[in-house]
């Protein structure tokens, strides 16, 4: 079961043969992978008021009905490894982040077990190589207490946890009929992380045989960098602006002051967005807005707040990144009550944008192959995965340290899962 930031799969691997992703029937369609979300709202009725939720596509298509009204949680991974992050009131009520967690698990337990019947009692769970947030041993720690907490909330006590740059490196290794020295490269929603390792028939032979893998890897390492990494700076340079960032107000006293800053850092990163519906945070929206230069954008910005556009937000950005990897050039669109902002964008400001993201990825990367010794020359193959290795920029900082002839990219949302299947198998024997 690979739980992700943004998407989450299940995979089952039979006594032999290859993996294969349970299909998850939500929403009235069949999906391969599961967004990582909720959606809170209350139901009214003679006896009083209910806090009910949805995960999933299901969440997704209750919050886009629910115009406005209603919570809508996303990336809640992100947060297992925040030791001051201990939970969060949603409509009234108080959730830790283990039972959040747990809610997206039951639901897409139940979802895998109805189309493929009982899952087995033993699970083999996905984690990075290093979570998102705090650094440390302290830290890793608490997040892989919490997510063990929150799979046994949700029925699932017996698991094992496998490096998700390894599992995904288990499916590469599944269509080769050589032996190879591959770098795994995998990007997710809030990590992107990376593995050097052995793979290929001998190392597959003993796998089955039951023997221990831990010398095929070869160095693991990973930031907390990723695809939301990415969509923060189209936030900061094509929303923000139009939202007041910049922009002055008059204080009580008759001094001109800067819009605050902390609202837009928290737009950047759009799980947090939530966070920002607050009476205290719209009392001070409010008392800005009487007196800002222009009050057109403090109002856009209360509007994004209030209706809870977090989602609308992270799908325009979203677009505008797919767009952006095919295409020189695109229109970025965000359209909301009352205003539609409307950016374009050039594929080489975005690059410029992301330069401190893709050098701290590209300092990842070069620290992984010093610490092992091996030089781009002992790489035979460099598998690129999750959705991230799309972008160009990304591709290129592996183009140019191994060439372009050793890239090989695949299964961008289900790699891991189908390689944690493959590990729970050999694992098991």
């Amino acid at each position: 079961m690979d739980f992700g930031t943004t998407n989450s799969a299940v995979a089952v691997a039979e006594a032999s043969g290859p993996s294969r992703l349970v299909p998850l029937a939500a929403a009235g369609r069949t999906f391969d992978t599961f967004r990582s979300v909720l959606f809170f709202e209350k139901h009214e009725d003679r006896l009083g008021s209910t806090l009910v939720h949805r995960a999933g596509p299901e969440a997704i298509e209750a919050y886009l009905d629910s115009d406005g009204e209603g919570r809508f949680v996303q990336s809640v991974k992100s947060y297992l490894a925040a030791k001051d992050f201990t939970g969060t009131s949603i409509l009234g009520k108080q959730f830790g982040i283990e039972p959040l967690v747990s809610l997206i698990l039951k639901d897409l337990k139940a979802k895998a077990e109805a189309s493929a019947g009982p899952l087995p009692s033993a699970v083999v769970v996905g984690r990075p190589a290093h979570f998102v947030g705090e650094a440390g041993e302290d830290a890793e720690a608490l997040a892989l207490e919490r997510l063990r907490d929150a799979f046994g909330r949700a029925g699932m006590t017996e698991i094992r946890f496998e490096l998700e740059p390894v599992a995904a490196a288990y499916h590469y290794e599944s269509g080769l009929d050589r032996d190879e020295t591959v770098l795994i490269a995998d990007f997710g929603g809030g990590t992107s992380d990376f593995c050097l390792l052995r793979v290929g028939p001998k190392a597959r032979a003993r796998a089955e045989a039951g023997e221990d893998r831990a010398g095929d890897i070869l160095g693991v390492g990973g930031v907390g960098i990723a695809g939301d990494s990415f969509d923060s700076r189209i936030v900061e340079h094509c929303v923000t602006p139009h939202l007041g960032r910049g922009t002055r107000y008059r204080a009580m006293d008759g001094q001109m002051l800067p819009m605050p800053v902390w609202p837009f850092e928290y737009m950047r990163r759009w799980h947090l967005l939530s966070f920002l519906n607050t009476g205290q945070t719209r009392r001070m929206l409010a008392d800005i807005l009487r007196t800002a230069e222009e009050p057109e954008r403090v109002r856009a910005l209360i509007t994004v707040i209030e209706e809870g556009l977090g989602f609308h937000l992270h799908r325009a950005v979203e677009q505008a990144k797919v767009a952006l990897s095919a295409e020189p050039r695109t229109l970025f669109r965000f359209a909301l009550p009352g205003t539609v902002i409307e950016t374009p964008i050039r594929r080489d400001e975005f690059e410029d944008w992301v330069r401190p993201e893709t050098e701290a990825i590209a300092a990842c990367v070069d620290d992984l192959m010093t610490r092992t010794g091996v030089g781009a020359a002992g790489v035979d193959r460099v598998f690129l995965t999750g959705g991230s290795s799309f972008i160009p920029v990304i591709r290129r900082l592996f183009a140019d340290r191994f060439g372009e002839g050793k890239l090989r990219t695949g299964g961008e949302l289900t790699s891991v899962a189908s390689g944690l299947a493959l590990a729970a198998r050999n694992g098991a024997r």
